[in-house]
């Protein structure tokens, strides 16, 4: 199985204020996540929080959706 890390992802960028925390951008991950969808400015939501859905999540742990930067 190859290794899809979300630093790697072109949907990833660095959380600001907390370039340590990744948020996903992916609008399939996103589309059902009110906090992403509402914000002012481009939210996404938590890479690792997304990762971490091993069987619900639209990438999850396998990284179903991501794409080489």
């Amino acid at each position: 199985m190859e290794v899809k890390l979300c630093r790697e992802c072109r949907h990833s960028m660095p959380e600001p204020g907390s370039e340590w925390n990744l948020r996903c951008m992916n609008a399939e991950v996103n589309k059902r996540d009110a906090w992403a969808l509402a914000g002012s400015k481009a939210h996404g939501s938590c890479a690792r929080d997304e990762r971490e859905k091993k069987w619900i999540g639209a990438c999850g742990m396998k990284g179903a959706l991501w794409e080489a930067k």
